[in-house]
């Protein structure tokens, strides 16, 4: 039996109970951007794993936290060595438990391609003790390298570091320069979205875009965010120019404010479960669904 997937479809751990419950013998190969990594299986039983320098059963748990690349399982091949000792059921409730906790740790983190700073509040290594390991990873945050790179020098695995890192940016100790920047333009392209899918893909835009105005003006008192945006027939844009006068939680709150009022006049126009389903059809394109 040949199978291919993809990560974005499949978790890992779906594939492995599927090669499990069929006892199947071969080799899964993953390939995830510029990592890869093997998982070998005698009669249903993984006996060997490598995941960069990383073996074993490690090497599994590491595999199961890549969320996107391509799978393929070649039927018969043999491992060379067995470097796995722990059942199946145990790798697959391991596996799904690190997926779970790195899913929640990607939510306090920007895209893997962000390019962190240190701050000023950053410890000097004599004034506080912390991990050998943090010490490596908040090395590598220079400017220049993105979290992906940080990753990848730092082979402590992609758990070790996100979880690190999350603990970096929730004591201000790193920061992402652009996250204002980066919020801005996921809500606006949010507001759009609505206004493409309640205004009838342009037809009737004119007075929810009016609504998206006073919206904005009630809630932005100072008109710092007000100066920011551009308003024209159908969309939103965003001015050029640096954003320092406007911080996360404000662009959060005020954006977050429009898309409301917005879904509310929604329910009033369309009623709710007509209005719930554009809702959804939005909050679905913003996801890249």
């Amino acid at each position: 039996m040949s199978l291919q997937a993809n990560l974005s479809d499949f978790h890992l751990t779906e594939i492995i109970h599927l090669l499990v419950h069929f006892q199947k013998t071969g080799v899964i190969t993953v390939k995830a951007g510029k990592n890869y990594g093997e998982i070998y299986f005698d009669k249903g039983r993984a006996v060997h794993a490598a995941y960069g320098d990383i073996k074993g059963s490690e090497a599994v748990y590491g595999l199961c936290l890549e969320s996107s690349g391509e799978v393929k399982f070649a039927p018969g091949a043999k491992a060379s060595e067995e470097t796995i000792k722990d059942g199946a059921d145990a790798l697959l409730q391991e596996g799904d438990r690190r997926r779970l906790e790195m899913d929640e740790i990607l939510k306090t983190l920007p895209p893997f391609d962000t390019t962190l700073v240190r701050t000023a509040q950053a410890p000097e290594e004599s004034a506080v003790t912390i991990r050998r390991s943090d010490w490596t990873i908040l090395a590598l945050v220079n400017g220049k390298r993105d979290i992906r790179a940080i990753i990848d020098e730092s082979n402590l695995g992609v758990l070790e570091v996100v979880k690190t890192i999350s603990w970096f940016l929730a004591k201000n100790l790193v920061v992402d320069p652009h996250e204002v920047e980066r919020t801005l333009q996921a809500k606006v392209d949010f507001v759009n979205l609505m206004l493409e899918e309640f205004g009838v893909k342009g037809t009737g835009v004119g007075p929810w875009m009016e609504l998206a105005k006073t919206t904005l003006a009630a809630g932005d008192k100072n008109g710092n965010m007000t100066r920011h945006v551009e308003f024209t027939d159908f969309v939103v844009k965003i001015k050029n120019g640096a954003k320092t006068d406007i911080g996360r939680e404000e662009v959060v709150q005020v954006w977050d404010q429009i898309a409301e009022a917005m879904h509310q006049k929604g329910v009033k126009e369309y009623g709710p479960m007509l209005a719930k389903h554009k809702y959804q059809a939005v909050q679905k394109l913003a996801k890249g669904g």
